[in-house]
């Protein structure tokens, strides 16, 4: 009766002594992930990084002369977020503003300035087009990529103007036209998306 006495004994004394304990390494990932959660480091990227401007300055065999003049908007910009290990990255693609002087014979017919919120409404981009469409969420999200003068000589009584708007990380993008006849009328267009 003894012995089963101190073997009850031994049994109640090894059950009441085991807590639960976690290895070292088990403490450790715990304790990283904690912290993980805890603690956030961001980093704030821009591109580009500081301000840049580009001008073209072109003289077409149709007579039309056109400056185009595009630059950073350093108050606007498209903000993407991506959280790696814990750093939260912020990535500020900016937004461009494009100046467009076009003159015809020496005389000026087209001189426009454009931000986002005017190349939104010229560019057809709104924010009441649904979830599954091509141009969904464009007038927020889209920056200007491309501009450049179409110097095909087939065009005698116009000039044409082609823009590239893109999703920044994304393959989305919108081509558009902008074409201005010899009386300054402007009429744009979209002619692909992908």
């Amino acid at each position: 009766m003894r012995a089963l006495l101190g073997l009850l004994l031994i049994v109640v004394i090894g059950f009441t002594s085991c807590e639960g304990r976690r290895t070292s390494n088990q403490s450790l990932a715990d304790s990283v992930e904690e912290f993980k959660k805890t603690v956030n480091f961001q980093k704030d990227i821009y591109i580009p990084e500081t301000y840049i401007e580009r001008e073209v300055d072109t003289l077409l065999s149709n007579g039309f002369h056109v400056k185009i003049k595009s630059y950073s908007d350093m108050s606007n910009s498209v903000l993407f977020t991506k959280i790696k290990d814990t750093i939260n990255y912020q990535t500020h693609y900016r937004n461009f503003k494009f100046d467009i002087l076009v003159e015809k014979d020496g005389k000026i017919i087209y001189n426009k300035s454009f931000d986002k919120k005017k190349a939104n409404k010229a560019f057809g981009f709104r924010s009441n087009f649904e979830q599954g469409s091509e141009l969904h969420n464009f007038h927020e999200l889209a920056v200007l990529k491309s501009v450049q003068v179409d110097d095909d000589p087939s065009l005698t009584n116009n000039v044409a103007i082609d823009f590239i708007y893109t999703i920044p990380e994304t393959e989305r993008r919108s081509y558009h036209r902008m074409t201005i006849n010899s009386k300054g009328r402007s009429n744009f267009i979209q002619t692909a998306k992908k």
